[in-house]
């Protein structure tokens, strides 16, 4: 089998360590960028220090500063942004926050040079075998991340918006939307709540496992994935409710694993617990990391028997199962992952995070327009899928 791995899904640089955010002034000034406009969360605005200090240093050359990014990223917020922000001609784009502010940060950074709707770009499934991909005929502006939860959008190469008037999310990925510059910061981490670390915690173990069993698995993802997940399965206990307050090295180790479990995906993609998130992120306006932290044991069980060989590599790789059978080591990990579950108190069925009920037919309907679902390793339909999500429940 022949692999394809693209190098510039990669950010050119990764600063990590507590206080590593301080070296984004220089890097601004390395890439001679004049006109920058940042891209926060409300509560790291108002409640931390950190962006005030970069406005500061930046003094005029803030251009803007968007503090107001809604959940799940809804297009007409990002069309009102980049009407507000593309007159001031930036040269770059600093983005500080979780996955919906990144993913704000590059839909910006795509439409104020093409001039064009971020729906232009996206990609799509078309069942049975029809995966369209999309394409990026302009130079984006460089985009810098500092993240402040778990989600690995800050070193994704694209990310997901959502068209409202649809309920439909919408995923653009390409590596020319790979931020220029990475800044892991365990200071800035910190301050975000330990439940919210938790659920996205659980989103970055669920890269991991559709990493290594997607139909784009190879072995450099491979890499990446495993010394991801060995690192989270090491470290997100501690962000359990009945944990002390996790320590700095606690918080850069777990940012470091989150953000490797996105370095996976962008050459290997995913699976249809990822589709099934967006469906209820973009539909139905749920939390992203929660979602996830259901989906991520029920997608493995859905997909058990055409990926047994991988979970059971995975499972010997990071060290939770000893065993030489295939099904055993492969139960072994969803054991761990399941304890995991347990241990952070997080919720295992789709009611238990307010879906509504009589949704399931919709959601199979979405999964199946879902570009992850063409790399899913188990091939599959509305009916299938429909059955499967009422035994979540």
């Amino acid at each position: 089998m022949i692999h394809r791995f693209n190098g510039k899904a990669i950010p050119e640089l990764i600063v990590s360590g507590p206080g590593s955010r301080l070296g984004i002034v220089a890097e601004l000034d390395r890439r001679d960028a004049l006109k920058i406009v940042i891209v926060c969360g409300q509560r790291l605005r108002s409640g931390t220090p950190f962006v005030g200090e970069l406005e500061a240093a930046l003094g005029s050359r803030v251009a803007a500063v968007i503090d107001r990014v809604e959940a799940n990223t809804p297009v007409a917020s990002v069309h009102r942004v980049v009407e507000h922000v593309a007159p001031l001609h930036p040269d770059a784009i600093l983005s500080l926050g979780g996955g919906a502010v990144h993913d704000m940060a590059k839909a910006i950074a795509l439409m104020v040079p093409s001039g064009r709707s971020i729906v232009d770009f996206v990609s799509r499934f078309e069942p049975p075998s029809t995966f369209h991909a999309m394409d990026v005929d302009v130079d984006p502006l460089p985009v810098l991340t500092v993240p402040s939860t778990f989600s690995a959008a800050d070193v994704v190469g694209g990310g997901a918006v959502t068209d409202t008037a649809q309920g439909e999310k919408l995923i653009f990925v390409h590596p020319k939307l790979t931020p220029a510059a990475v800044f892991l910061d365990a200071e800035v981490v910190a301050t975000t709540p330990a439940a919210i670390l938790a659920a996205s915690g659980m989103n970055a173990i669920h890269h991991c496992l559709e990493a290594c069993y997607s139909k784009g698995a190879q072995p450099i993802t491979d890499a990446l994935a495993i010394a991801a997940l060995r690192g989270l399965l090491t470290n997100l206990p501690f962000y359990s409710p009945s944990a002390s307050t996790p320590t700095l090295a606690v918080h850069q180790a777990a940012l470091n694993a989150a953000s490797m479990s996105g370095l996976t995906y962008a050459n290997s993609w995913l699976g249809i617990g990822h589709s099934v998130c967006h469906s209820l992120g973009g539909r139905y306006g749920l939390s992203h990391g929660l979602a996830n932290a259901v989906m991520v044991i029920h997608s493995a069980r859905f997909n058990f028997d055409a990926a047994r060989a991988r979970l059971a590599y995975v499972a010997r790789s990071v060290g939770v199962t000893n065993s030489t059978d295939e099904h055993a080591a492969a139960r072994d990990l969803l054991s761990a992952i399941e304890s995991m579950a347990d241990k952070l108190e997080m919720p295992r069925s789709l009611s238990a995070i307010d879906l509504p009920p009589g949704q399931f037919g919709q959601i199979a309907q979405d999964v199946m327009r879902d570009p992850q679902t063409y790399w899913n390793p188990r091939a599959t339909d509305v009916g299938e899928v429909e059955a499967w999500l009422e035994s979540i429940g």
